[in-house]
């Protein structure tokens, strides 16, 4: 796109990769994402990356190994986020690795929460199916 002033449905630009791990954002894709920061996220299944704005570098990610990915599950998990004040997700998904691993993932901003971390730890933990629980700060 060499159009600077194109306001479609969609912007692209093509990145290199190089050794130096720094990528360089156009000023309007920086203006169209409304902050300086952002979160990125790749998704190893499809090899996507996806990056998302944020109003504070504050953001944990949480993982849980599980024995299988069920609507009923889903729901269960759902109901401990809203008990623990856990309603704005920036990014999750549920995956299923060579049909012998699954996981939940997600990303979220820690101040959201209405309960403490240990709390909401512990509720996942008793979750039905849940083999272990990973909740880590996600770097800068």
């Amino acid at each position: 796109m060499s159009d600077e002033t194109y306001e479609g449905a969609t912007a692209g630009r093509v990145l290199v990769f190089d050794d130096s791990e720094t990528v360089k954002f156009p000023a309007a894709f920086k203006s169209a994402m409304g902050t300086g920061q952002g979160l990125m996220v790749l998704v190893h299944k499809d090899r996507l990356i996806k990056i998302f704005p944020l109003e504070s570098n504050e953001v944990l990610f949480l993982s849980l190994e599980i024995g299988k990915l069920t609507n009923d599950f889903l729901t269960k998990l759902s109901q401990i986020f809203k008990k623990s004040g856990l309603v704005d997700l920036l990014f999750s998904t549920g995956v299923c690795l060579r049909g012998t691993r699954c996981f939940y993932e997600c990303y979220f901003n820690p101040t959201q929460l209405s309960s403490d971390l240990s709390e909401l730890e512990g509720s996942l933990k008793e979750l039905d199916g849940v083999q272990r629980v990973v909740i880590d700060k996600v770097s800068v």
